[in-house]
């Protein structure tokens, strides 16, 4: 399979993910920078939380954490 060379650096698709606001991992919260956290959770617990981000319309379980630590979302048993 062959396909174009490009020399290092200098892919278009390389560069078009350095550019502010194209995709990332690391973007910020209302001006707030984002940091990795590590979260160990049972597979039952996983499940469990993916059908919480749903029911409040959060496409992640990061966007959930953050807006449950804002006071954003409300949870009632």
């Amino acid at each position: 399979m062959a396909g174009t060379k490009y020399a290092p650096g200098k892919n278009p698709n390389s560069l078009a993910n350095l550019k502010p606001g194209c995709g990332g991992r690391h973007k910020t919260f209302e001006s707030e920078d984002k940091k990795k956290r590590n979260l160990s959770v049972t597979e039952t617990g996983w499940q469990g939380s993916q059908l919480v981000v749903k029911k409040y319309g959060c496409k992640s379980v990061s966007e959930f954490l953050e807006k449950l630590g804002r006071g954003e979302v409300k949870i009632s048993a």
